[in-house]
């Protein structure tokens, strides 16, 4: 296989934890071409994997952009369309693009697409993301390779940018020696109370480490709470950065602490420290969903089984809010590598 194409069209996070794939392929076929089909708002970070050829933002509309859509993999053969995240116009127009492998799960109406198939059913299973993408890997007759990573490399130009910002915000001097709390989830979870992300910023701040407080444009309100709670000590970037200098600052910082979203896993990706806030109920287990490479650093409210819990639509509480700020704190403490008492 000379040319393949990945289709993964949803959440950040879920393109985050579908490049291990990317790594793999390449891996195994050194000569091939990888090209990737994203949410227009994603095609930056999946600029950043390096050994994918092209990224083609997904500006198709289904059904409507199918006729489009065919003519594009058309007039660039591939050998293959591997369907990450499946949608019935997408395989369609793979079948119609005569692409010849065209991997795909194996329990949809419009499976029949799809050759070979792969026989999982992503919704009930307890497997990570990251390894239930790997096995898309293992139908086409390719070994896993041990430690495969997300392979992302930050633009030294987002780099820069953000150094000069941070200096511009006060804290160009801390050599990283700073902390990001990302309060907002994109309504992908529940989320932590921003009542909480404050007192935890302010535990932070007295154990000397300068807080930047994170989030899109979607966040602005929640994360301008926590800044107001914080008394305005925390650098607030909230809507100030793109993609790529989110992924800069995330690579700079000390310590990232998130609800469970996209930037928990970037973080994750990129090796820094993180602590992910996840709420009980299965389909966001961090069994599924967590810190990969540090499925320890997580904490999910204790006593909770709220397994047919449908996010924000409790009738009784935040469940979330079972979870204490200082037991975030503390964990944050033991991955800083400092005492409570460098603060007092």
């Amino acid at each position: 296989m000379k040319r393949i194409l990945i289709f993964r069209t949803d959440r950040l996070g879920d393109l985050i934890l579908s490049l291990p794939v990317v790594e793999a392929l390449k891996t195994a076929l050194p000569e091939a071409e990888i090209d990737l089909l994203v949410a227009p708002a994603a095609a930056p970070l999946a600029g950043m994997q390096r050994h994918v050829s092209r990224v083609i933002p997904d500006n198709f509309q289904g059904f409507r952009g199918l006729r489009s859509l065919v003519r594009r993999l058309g007039a660039e053969p591939y050998d293959a369309a591997i369907h990450l995240y499946p949608r019935p116009a997408f395989a369609l127009a793979s079948f119609l693009a005569r692409i010849p492998v065209r991997l795909g799960t194996a329990y949809r109406y419009y499976s029949p697409l799809f050759h070979p198939r792969v026989p999982l059913h992503r919704k009930n299973m307890a497997v990570h993301e990251r390894d239930l993408n790997l096995k898309f890997v293992e139908a086409l007759g390719i070994p896993r390779p041990d430690g495969v990573t997300a392979g992302l490399v930050v633009p030294e130009r987002a780099a820069r940018e953000v150094r000069e910002l941070l200096g511009r915000e006060g804290i160009g001097e801390t050599r990283g020696r700073f902390v990001v709390l990302h309060p907002g989830s994109g309504g992908s979870s529940l989320d932590w109370p921003g009542e909480h992300f404050a007192t935890l910023g302010a535990g932070v701040m007295a154990l000397g480490f300068p807080v930047v407080l994170t989030g899109t444009a979607r966040d602005q309100r929640t994360v301008d709470r926590v800044h107001a709670w914080m008394g305005r000590q925390a650098v607030n970037l909230c809507g100030r950065l793109d993609l790529e200098q989110l992924a800069a600052l995330l690579a700079q910082a000390s310590l990232v602490v998130s609800n469970s979203t996209g930037p928990l896993h970037l973080a994750d990706a990129l090796g820094t420290r993180v602590i992910g806030l996840y709420s009980p109920f299965f389909y966001s287990s961090p069994r599924r969903w967590g810190p990969y490479s540090q499925p320890g650093n997580v904490l999910v409210p204790e006593g909770k089984a709220c397994s047919r819990c449908r996010r924000g639509r409790c009738r009784v509480f935040n469940c979330m809010a079972e979870i204490p700020p200082g037991a975030v704190l503390e964990m944050a403490t033991t991955l800083l590598g400092c005492d409570r008492a460098e603060g007092d």
